[in-house]
């Protein structure tokens, strides 16, 4: 096959495509902006919360989840922000706006399917929230996001660019390629290139950007490559406990690189440590299961 890896027009033409997505509802983005200001109050952000019908219901509905066991009904948004937090509150903005953002996704690549994907993107989010958790990440209160984030270029291929995505998927499969390689082969462009292009568009902070282009190659990344690395094993924990499906026929190989990335940044996370951390993480996965539910029952009936 002749590769396409040099041909700028096709990587324009994917680049236009990202940039002809849809920005963040208003709502979300001041949501995201007030919170990350620090300057946010339980008042403030339930008076904007309220100005959306669908974003209220959700949240009360989360809020009064078994999950979080609260021993009388939730009935207001202010309580409901105090019962679950400014950082899920967060969390779950950002998970219903990817998913009204591709909710067509059911109809793209053969090859490709998108609720095990999403279950796959859940559990790498808590995954990845897990290990930055326990290792005292300054970045903690991004991994969630940064988890759940980090394959949606995947998505934007299934969904407005499903042959190529076809394509790229087959050749992994029969030349045994990794799905990166295989998409470079066919497009010219990484998935993580092209999430990152509407993470940027979404104005997401740099930490997430870089994590979303880079949860493969974290030793290139330039915020911070040892919080990249921590999605890129909690990516490597679903694959190896096998939670949810990202279309990837193998999970990623390890790379030496990896493991210097934490020991250079003194965090306590080896290979050796891979066969613990799948336990923790199921366990964690599954204290999370209701939480998860409650956000990705009512986004995937619009894929499903």
């Amino acid at each position: 096959m002749e590769s396409k890896t040099v041909n700028p027009e096709r990587i324009r033409k994917v680049a236009q495509s990202v940039i002809g997505l849809p920005t963040l509802p208003t709502v979300i983005s001041k949501m995201l902006q007030m919170i990350d200001s620090k300057r946010a109050s339980a008042d403030t952000l339930a008076r904007l919360i309220s100005t959306d019908q669908a974003l209220t219901a959700k949240l009360l509905k989360l809020a009064n989840s078994a999950y979080y066991g609260y021993s009388r009904e939730i009935s207001t948004v202010n309580m409901a922000i105090i019962v679950l937090g400014f950082n899920t509150v967060k969390d779950m903005g950002l998970w219903l706006s990817v998913f009204d953002a591709f909710k067509n996704s059911n109809s793209g690549a053969v090859g490709f399917d998108a609720v095990k994907f999403w279950e796959h993107s859940a559990g790498c989010g808590v995954a990845s929230r897990m290990l930055a958790k326990n290792t005292g990440s300054r970045y903690a209160g991004e991994a969630f996001v940064a988890g759940l984030l980090h394959d949606m270029g995947k998505m934007i291929l299934n969904q407005y660019f499903a042959p190529e995505m076809a394509e790229s998927l087959k050749l992994a499969q029969e030349a045994e390629m990794d799905i990166d390689a295989a998409e470079m082969e066919v497009l010219g462009v990484s998935h993580g290139q092209i999430g990152a292009w509407l993470a940027e568009k979404w104005n997401l902070p740099d930490i997430i950007c870089d994590t979303v282009k880079h949860h493969h190659d974290p030793w290139n990344a330039s915020s911070d490559p040892a919080f990249v690395a921590h999605i890129t094993v909690a990516d490597t924990l679903c694959h190896l406990t096998q939670t949810g499906d990202s279309a990837r026929n193998a999970p990623p190989k390890y790379d030496e690189r990896l493991w210097n990335i934490f020991a250079d940044a003194l965090v306590p996370i080896d290979e050796i440590d891979l066969e613990s951390l799948q336990s923790d993480f199921l366990v964690e996965y599954g204290k999370s299961e209701a939480y998860s539910s409650v956000i990705k029952t009512d986004g995937l009936n619009g894929i499903m």
